[in-house]
């Protein structure tokens, strides 16, 4: 939630500003303190030892049966960072920051994003991953759900791609295939150093979830920003908390 500056009511949605006809909302943060953002969740804080975790993620991969490669938020990072065709590094902050397959984010239109003066968002159509892109009647027999973007620079970067693309109200914003946007992420990955497994649109799914799963998010949850009809599905990821299990046994002498 946006809050004004101090003599501003939060109840005040709109004020009027004198001798304009300028509008004043809760989405326009200009001329206003950027406060620390509160976080009600319970569980407000958590230390995660990165550099661990990457070590780890060898045995989670040969250890799991069906375990999807991933990565993790310093590796996906470096990746963005390296990123500098615009149109290609929104792709890639979506479907970090909300799960999205690639097929979903490909069948985005300037009226998937929501602002409703408190939260903006994103309506992703739940689409399963096939060749190409989504064709018009999968699009219309898909199940849709919302998917929250709490981050203020990617939501003026999504506002300012809308803007600058002069896109039709229906039109999709991403004029271009899986494959394509595949092969732009191999030369990505090699372009920064390669990685021991292959990386893809798909990866970037896997790492969100496992992401917010490492911040204590409920599974439950996780398993309705990611579209999935059952929570058995999402459980594959929660491998990444239970095998660095040494702990358990501390303590427990056998001799």
């Amino acid at each position: 939630m946006i809050r004004f500056a101090p003599g501003f009511p939060d109840e005040m949605v709109q004020k009027r500003l004198p001798d304009s006809g300028f509008t004043h909302s809760r989405s326009q943060r200009l001329f206003h303190p950027v406060e620390a953002p509160s976080i009600d969740f319970p569980i407000q804080s958590v230390r995660i030892d990165w550099d661990r975790l990457v070590a780890k993620r060898p045995m989670v991969l040969e250890t799991v049966d069906a375990m999807p490669a991933y990565l993790l938020k310093p590796e996906i990072l470096r990746l963005l960072e390296a990123e500098k065709h615009p149109t290609y590094r929104l792709m890639l902050d979506l479907m970090w920051t909300t799960g999205a397959r690639i097929s979903e984010v490909l069948a985005l239109t300037p009226c998937s994003f929501v602002d409703d003066g408190y939260d903006f968002g994103v309506i992703l159509k739940t689409l399963k991953q096939r060749p190409g892109r989504p064709s018009r009647a999968s699009l219309q027999r898909s199940p849709k759900r919302y998917i929250p973007i709490v981050d203020h620079a990617l939501e003026d970067r999504i506002q300012s791609y809308l803007y600058a693309g002069h896109f039709k109200k229906n039109e999709r914003i991403f004029s271009m295939c899986r494959q394509t946007v595949n092969r732009h992420i191999y030369a990505l990955v090699e372009r920064v150093g390669g990685a021991p497994f292959t990386i893809s649109a798909h990866t970037f799914r896997h790492s969100f979830a496992i992401h917010l799963l490492l911040h204590g998010r409920p599974l439950k949850y996780v398993s309705q920003l990611l579209g999935h009809k059952s929570v058995d599905s999402t459980e594959i990821y929660t491998n990444v908390l239970t095998v660095d299990g040494a702990h358990f046994l501390n303590g427990v002498d056998f001799h």
